[in-house]
């Protein structure tokens, strides 16, 4: 496939995710398993961490990551001794805190000006390209994985989705 992306499964990526019995009882659970590979910690410890510090329920998603991502990014907390950094450019809106836009010059037709300036929504293929080392935890609409040197840790499906808009990205340092 054309825009297929480099692709781990969460089972290989994540430490004790095959034998974890709390992952075997979880659904809805992408932003435990993108925290679990992007600071490199075990799945249960993922999921006791995100339960507490983003009030998560079992068996639930997890609501407004973005702004309990930067709040750990101001807080200066560490997990498993990595940070978090918020990637793009700051904005004002709570939920969305960091714009992944670009400028992009397009050609505009039945007017004297040749190009304009528009605006961008970064999407995955974009980002792992102008991105290709780092680890990043990646927020799309309604889910999270994890692009690691390039190469997606989640639902086989987010390989394949290169052109999916990116709400939100953390580096993991």
């Amino acid at each position: 496939m054309k825009n297929k992306l480099p692709y781990e499964t969460t089972g290989r990526a994540i430490k004790g995710y095959t034998e974890s019995a709390i992952a075997k009882g979880e659904t809805n659970d992408c932003v435990v398993r993108a925290f679990a590979s992007s600071f490199e910690i075990s799945y249960d410890y993922a999921h006791k961490f995100v339960a507490e510090e983003f009030k998560r329920q079992p068996r639930r998603g997890t609501f407004f990551t973005a702004s309990k991502m930067v709040k750990l990014s101001e807080c200066n907390i560490k997990v498993n001794g990595k940070k978090v950094c918020p990637v793009g450019t700051p904005t004002k809106n709570p939920l969305l805190p960091h714009s992944l836009s670009y400028p992009v010059k397009v050609k505009v037709t039945g007017t004297d000006k040749l190009y304009k300036i528009v605006n961008r929504q970064m999407t995955v293929g974009t980002f792992v390209k102008k991105n290709p080392k780092g680890t990043f935890f990646v927020l799309v609409k309604g889910h999270a994985f994890t692009i690691k040197d390039g190469v997606v840790i989640g639902n086989p499906e987010d390989a394949v989705k290169a052109r999916r808009p990116m709400r939100a990205a953390f580096e993991i340092k």
